[in-house]
């Protein structure tokens, strides 16, 4: 749908302003946003396959947390 936010960017920037104690540029959250989607995405993506190497029929919160740390460590910065 045309013109629908995909999330709050004043929202963002309080909270990364509020973590970092430091003004936010003008495309920093858009930016942010991103980095986390792709994070979220590569998690679901790798859970997945864990599940599917397990024998489980989906995703489970077991699966997500033996590839969380894999995860962090490649969106690691």
């Amino acid at each position: 749908m045309p013109g629908q936010k995909l999330y709050p960017r004043a929202t963002v920037k309080k909270i990364v302003k509020a973590h970092s104690n430091c003004s936010v540029s003008k495309n920093a959250d858009v930016m942010i946003f991103l980095d986390y989607m792709l994070f979220m995405q590569n998690l679901v993506k790798e859970a997945s396959i864990e599940a599917k190497q397990g024998g489980e029929r989906g995703i489970t919160a077991r699966s997500v947390k033996k590839v969380t740390a894999d995860s962090l460590a490649k969106f690691k910065g």
